[in-house]
């Protein structure tokens, strides 16, 4: 099929067969593929070209009619994008058999090439023979080197990998050293590990303004991470410009006429999605479309199709529930709700409190024990996998989500997926409310299409440690059954009653009476006490509950960056590290001790990212942290973290994990941050009391109408239109 050239001798096609390549000379004749299917002949000289390549070819039509041949001037060339293509430039370009380079793309799909740059020993978990791994692994590095060779790299400290990269987004053709020095931003939009005001610099210290259009890439990307660090996956145009013109700290004029191409340009290099005026990070946009996908196909499933009936008759449920030790019309009700649950091969269950998602996974585990069912049950974070494993009680297998999945430490790409899915009868997840829309995402692509997945949490939490809420939104999606444990004989308990005086808006402090025995208690101190006061509370509580102050017990804050915060934190230093001076890592000060959390995942699954950790040794040249449960990182000055106070917490870290008790600092410029969703997703953090510590008289004054947590996502749309 032939269509008609793009105005202006473009072409943007894949190279899909060479027809003619002289012998003599780079000159040939090849096919190519637009996106819409249509194909084109194109003479010119195109080197050493391979099939499947992606190519934009500048010329003319000659004759300029239907039918007519592409005269190539120039062109550039990148390995392909789409998955479907990979495989038959790999075999081309290797000599690995296609079979194998197919079996390689459906398990590891677009993170193809990324395993070949970073980690090509996972390439053996495709299970292809040993001789087409060695020519894939051989094949690409000697690709690589040719290639940036030809590049005239001249930018030092810049590893291989990200050249690479570059290199796949502008082509093979392109002068990289020309590309980054003209284009710093390249650096910052294209990799997630440079911080914005260093991007800044870097481009200023090389002659680029911050009123160039490079600049409003960079702020362009900067923003819509900013905002995905807040937990929202989409930006509307309008506030896209304020906050490009906040980040570069220009005047609006200069932003507006830039605004446009530079959003076309970042299009282009496939960075983001725009749909009408609203702007995504395309990894967002695809992590939200394939959640779409399995969310579909998972609701699709019926529970008849299984091979393992799970659900037992009323006599025999009963007999498996009387370890509960629950009265009879309580443990009916209780196998009602299991039961119900059990005819579904997925569902999100609705839980008031994590005890409540303990006492469901306890009375699951009976049944699935009772019926020898493969299960697991999986939590997002160390701490609450260890509160969680002593009270279930069971013989089932217990790990974390990122231990579950097998991320790989360096790439973050799961072992399991689809095409090796997780094996089990069933999957139970506790804490699925901390679980953004990559991890859910993940999860749902690992978990076996012939088991079962269940997902336990609190849908009124505040939103995931990562990007989105969909445990919540999906609480709307009609197409699967959704579940509320309070119908399900549950004992109630006081801490039921605070949650439901919280959401009636009825929380009211105590002035008179510090209670820590209560699920929420109460403790007014003005803000020039709190740094006296908060370190002595940390050991007195500690010592009478007989727990570790700085590993059981957790200071939140709405915001950390206050003076007061600060001055908090820093008491605490003091008093629990002797006024030892800190130790510098990676420009960094620690100090022995002093728990931090680190945004990377490291050395072992069982620490996924956001992990809390403890320095055991510290030098300007190595860093040693040790984890909740035991598990030890080295790290090199080139290893490259994120590091957080785990001190005095922001809410977003404190998602999904449990503590024996919580303190919040209540200031009174941030009490309207103090809203039902943190309040709530506190009380459930808290396996003993929430503390509210500070200027706490005013704090009930318009408390339910506070603006809520609620995340920005193109899930609630698809939900609300299916």
């Amino acid at each position: 099929m032939t269509a008609a050239v793009n105005i202006g001798g473009r072409e943007e096609a894949t190279l899909v067969s060479i027809v003619f390549r002289s012998p003599m000379s780079p000159w040939g004749i090849f096919r190519f593929r637009r996106e819409d299917g249509s194909t084109f002949e194109a003479t010119g000289d195109f080197g050493q070209s391979v099939l499947y390549e992606e190519f934009i070819l500048y010329g003319q039509r000659v004759p300029d009619i239907e039918g007519g041949d592409f005269l190539v001037s120039k062109f550039t060339s990148r390995p392909p994008r789409s998955p479907k293509a990979i495989s038959g430039y790999l075999s081309e370009l290797t000599g690995a058999s296609r079979a194998s380079t197919v079996k390689l793309v459906e398990h590891f799909g677009e993170s193809t090439i990324d395993v070949l740059e970073r980690s090509p020993d996972m390439i053996g978990d495709a299970e292809i023979p040993e001789r087409d791994i060695e020519r894939l692994v051989t094949g690409w590095k000697e690709l690589r080197s040719d290639r940036l060779t030809l590049a005239k790299i001249e930018v030092k400290g810049i590893p291989l990998y990200k050249l690479s990269k570059l290199e796949r987004y502008y082509g093979n053709d392109a002068d990289l050293n020309q590309v980054i020095k003209t284009d710093p931003y390249a650096l910052y939009m294209f990799f997630d590990d440079m911080p914005f005001p260093k991007a800044m610099a870097l481009a200023n210290q090389l002659g680029v303004s911050n009123q160039s259009e490079s600049a409003i890439r960079g702020a362009v990307i900067a923003a819509l991470r900013r905002e995905a660090w807040l937990g929202h996956s989409v930006i509307e145009g309008k506030q896209l410009g304020q906050l490009v013109v906040k980040l570069l700290r220009v005047h609006p004029d200069v932003v507006r006429p830039l605004l446009a191409p530079a959003v076309a340009e970042l299009r282009r290099l496939n960075l983001i999605h725009v749909d009408e005026r609203r702007v995504q990070l395309k990894q967002l946009y695809e992590a939200e479309q394939k959640l779409f996908a399995h969310i579909d196909k998972w609701s699709s499933l019926n529970e008849e199709d299984l091979d393992l009936d799970l659900v037992p008759s009323e006599q025999m449920g009963l007999k498996m529930l009387k370890s509960m030790q629950l009265k009879p019309a309580s443990a009916k009700q209780l196998l009602t709700g299991l039961s119900a649950l059990l005819s579904e091969c997925f569902s999100i269950v609705q839980c008031q409190t994590f005890e409540d998602q303990i006492f469901v996974a306890k009375a699951l585990s009976l049944i699935f024990e009772a019926y020898g069912a493969d299960a697991i049950i999986t939590t997002y974070t160390l701490e609450m996998l260890t509160e969680a494993s002593p009270r279930l009680g069971c013989s089932i297998p217990r790990m974390t989500y990122a231990e579950l999945i097998g991320l790989d430490d360096e790439t973050g790409i799961p072992l399991h997926r689809g095409t090796n899915p997780i094996e089990a009868d069933a999957i139970v997840v506790l804490g699925a409310d901390a679980l953004g829309v990559e991890e859910m995402n993940y999860l749902m692509d690992a978990a076996p299409l012939d088991g079962r997945l269940y997902l336990l949490g609190c849908p009124r939490d505040l939103p995931s440690l990562s990007v989105g809420q969909p445990f919540a939104d999906l609480l709307d999606y009609g197409q699967f059954k959704a579940f509320h444990s309070r119908f399900w004989g549950i004992p109630g308990t006081a801490k039921h009653e605070a949650q439901e005086q919280i959401w009636a808006g009825a929380v009211e402090p105590d002035l008179n009476d510090f209670d820590p025995t209560q699920p929420i208690s109460w403790l007014e101190c003005g803000i020039d006490e709190l740094p006296a006061m908060i370190p002595t509370l940390l050991r007195e509580v500690a010592a009478a509950l007989e727990v570790n102050p700085l590993a059981d017990i957790r200071i939140v804050a709405p915001s950390t960056s206050s003076k007061a915060v600060r001055a908090i934190q820093d008491a605490i230093i003091a008093d629990f590290t002797g006024g030892s001076l800190p130790i510098t890592f990676q420009g960094r000060q620690y100090h022995i001790g002093i728990p931090v959390v680190v945004r990377q995942q490291l050395n072992s699954t069982s620490c996924p990212a956001f992990s809390v950790y403890w320095p055991t040794e510290v030098s300007p040249t190595s860093l040693t942290l040790q984890s909740l449960t035991g598990a030890v990182a080295k790290l090199t000055p080139d290893d490259r973290i994120d590091v957080f106070d785990a001190l005095v917490m922001t809410p977003k870290f404190v998602r999904g994990r449990r503590y024996e008790l919580v303190i919040l600092i209540a200031l009174a410029d941030q009490c309207g941050a103090i809203n039902q969703e943190l309040v709530s997703s506190l009380l459930n953090t808290s396996a003993r009391s929430l503390i509210v510590a500070g200027e706490i008289r005013d704090l009930a004054d318009g408390f339910a109408e506070r603006q809520s947590s609620r995340t920005r996502s193109k899930l609630l749309n698809w939900v609300s239109e299916k």
